[in-house]
């Protein structure tokens, strides 16, 4: 069992990364992700406006410390009109830049999709003990991604109010990536004869 759980680690690690190489390359979630007007000025702008690396919200909930009760209301009052009348602003920030193809964010990317693979064969393992049927597993292989993007991708959308193609590229992404690891662990890890 424990040869093939490991087989299909690394078979559905290297089927999901090479659904995300193939997908994000291709163009196919271009719909999704628009340029910044203004480009390069806009970005200078955004980085010489924030401090430091990381993740900015405008209009982001006021930090009641240090406020009266009174002043803490006021302010969450002027937040909540600020976020009802728009824009709402989510902007993840490097100010330094980063080499989106460098040999650290590929191998990562790998560890990631291994890691991930593990942990999906390591169920297949436990439904194989259990003597699951090929039926189901293979429904096990299509329930467990789709939990996984709703519970992740579906609540960002919701709570941060991400542009619904935005939401729709992430959410195909990863069911496609998953579903195509979760079938090769579905197929590979299975009961023992008896």
């Amino acid at each position: 069992m424990a040869i093939r759980i490991l087989v299909a680690t690394v078979v559905g690690a290297v089927l999901a990364f090479g659904w995300g190489a193939f997908s994000w390359t291709s163009g196919l979630y271009d719909f999704a992700f628009r340029p910044m007007p203004g480009g390069s000025d806009a970005g200078a702008r955004l980085a010489a406006a924030v401090p430091e690396d990381g993740a900015y919200l405008y209009p982001a909930p006021p930090n009641p410390e240090g406020m009266t009760e009174q002043q803490a209301t006021i302010a969450q009052d002027a937040f909540l009109a600020e976020h009802r009348s728009g824009p709402l602003v989510m902007a993840v920030v490097r100010k330094q830049g980063i080499d989106p193809m460098s040999p650290t964010v590929l191998v990562r990317g790998f560890a990631i999709e291994i890691f991930s693979a593990a942990l999906l064969a390591a169920i297949f393992g436990v439904a194989a003990k259990f003597g699951a049927r090929p039926q189901d597993r293979l429904a096990l292989a299509l329930v467990v991604p789709l939990f996984a993007v709703l519970a992740t991708h579906g609540v960002l959308w919701n709570f941060f109010h991400l542009p619904d193609g935005y939401a729709i590229a992430l959410f195909v992404d990863g069911l496609v990536a998953w579903s195509l690891a979760g079938i090769a662990c579905a197929v590979i890890v299975r009961p023992a004869r008896s």
